[in-house]
């Protein structure tokens, strides 16, 4: 689950139609996430390298390796920018959720919530205070290693979250909401969806899964060279959206309205929800909940970093982290303070933060995305593929492999361009051009 699943999925289901916009965000799982995601995996299990060895390794003497390579490490400053904005917000979430528990958060107005959390977003010394607290704790996980640090941490967190969760689901279905935010979510409009719907779809499933950050690369390279790629990602991603989908039923049953107050933005979740959920201690457990998917966010792509300087300066996982670590406090700072001291510093009109989420969500990670699919199904010997698809050439297994590779090389890659094509604002242009 990830941040973009806390806010904007409610927001999306709210806006364009429920049921009739998840339908598509379903078939954009199945026909897009599960052979883009099982690609990824397929080529890294086993390897026990960082991405761009990863790459190297499929590609070697193969016609413009270089330019595949180059795509891998376009890959990893796509998500350094996007750690580096990234923690700003995770920073804030911290902050938010210790004192949603000591009950430090203004409550009386959205109006007083909103000033409250523009003054602290400001603040550059307390700000900076908790961007270290989060940056020290993604070092500290990662130091030991993925198998003695960032493995357990994460499977630590992950059932943290998935008991705040039922926690959650259990009140708002014995108190009654729930049955009243489901009518809300789900209900059924396909006219509401449009081609602005099935475009954020598509965009929703991509960022849901992290397509394009080499998160899914880094933390599958320590997978057994056999372990069932398909299979793994299908559980992946069906246990990921279940547990979205609870949580979307979760937030609009505690708080009415859910998708027309997160139409701002991710900033809407500090002004609203100390407001908006009642009673407070559910408003804790939320803020609680949202600092452990910042965690989670972050520790994934932090791995997928370190994992990179380790293997490119040839130093230890404890020295590599520290590295990594004061590299993304010091962008993380450049974009915190975008709010502070360097708000007066924009080009376009855009901020640092607004670059940094800019170039990451919008150019590299899709480009970056659409690169690997091409790669694997377009690039690489379909014979290569077999041999790493299954030793055993049955009928069975060479039918299911027709069927993966033949949506990884078609409906996949249609919709990775469409991704992309929409994340480089082409819509909006098509729109400017047709209604000037």
């Amino acid at each position: 689950m990830s941040l973009g699943d806390f806010w904007r999925l409610p927001y999306l289901l709210s806006t364009y139609g429920g049921s009739a916009f998840l339908l598509i965000y379903l078939l954009a799982l199945v026909l897009m996430g599960v052979p883009v995601f099982s690609a990824q995996v397929l080529m890294a299990r086993g390897s026990h390298t960082d991405v761009p060895g990863v790459v190297a390794l499929w590609t070697r003497n193969k016609p413009h390796s270089r330019f595949w390579i180059f795509g891998a490490y376009a890959t990893l400053v796509g998500a350094l920018l996007l750690l580096s904005a990234y923690a700003v917000i995770a920073s804030w979430s911290l902050a938010y959720c210790m004192r949603a528990v000591f009950g430090g958060l203004p409550g009386a107005s959205v109006a007083q919530s909103a000033v409250h959390f523009v003054t602290f977003a400001r603040d550059g010394e307390r700000g900076l205070g908790w961007l270290l607290l989060f940056v020290l704790l993604l070092v500290a996980t990662t130091a030991r290693g993925l198998q003695r640090g960032t493995e357990p941490v994460m499977r630590t967190l992950a059932a943290c979250m998935l008991g705040v969760l039922t926690l959650l689901l259990v009140v708002t279905i014995w108190q009654g909401p729930a049955s009243g935010a489901a009518r809300h979510l789900l209900y059924f409009d396909p006219a509401a969806v449009g081609a602005r719907g099935v475009l954020e779809a598509l965009y929703q499933a991509f960022f849901s899964l992290s397509l394009g950050t080499g998160v899914i690369v880094a933390l599958a390279s320590h997978l057994p060279a056999r372990a069932p790629a398909v299979r793994l990602s299908v559980i992946v991603i069906v246990a990921s959206q279940v547990i979205a989908l609870a949580f979307a039923l979760v937030l609009a049953s505690l708080m009415p309205g859910v998708g027309l107050e997160f139409s701002a933005g991710v900033q809407r979740v500090f002004e609203v929800l100390p407001v908006g959920v009642k009673p407070v201690w559910t408003m804790a457990l939320l803020f609680i909940l949202l600092a452990m998917i910042s965690m989670t966010t972050g520790i994934g792509l932090f791995e997928t970093l370190v994992q990179t300087v380790s293997h490119r300066a040839r130093v230890p996982r404890l020295q590599a982290s520290v590295y990594t670590g004061v590299l993304v406090a010091a962008l993380g700072l450049m974009a915190q303070n975008a709010f502070g001291v360097l708000s007066s510093w924009r080009m376009f009109g855009r901020n640092l933060f607004d670059w940094f989420s800019l170039i990451s969500t919008h150019w590299l990670i899709p480009i970056t995305g659409l690169m690997l699919c091409v790669l694997v199904g377009r690039v690489l010997a379909r014979r290569r593929l077999i041999e790493a698809w299954s030793p055993y050439r049955d009928e069975a297994g060479m039918a299911t492999f027709a069927l993966w590779h033949g949506l990884l090389r078609y409906p996949a890659r249609i919709a990775l361009i469409a991704v992309v094509a929409y994340a480089l604002g082409a819509l909006d242009l098509i729109e400017a051009i047709w209604n000037p």
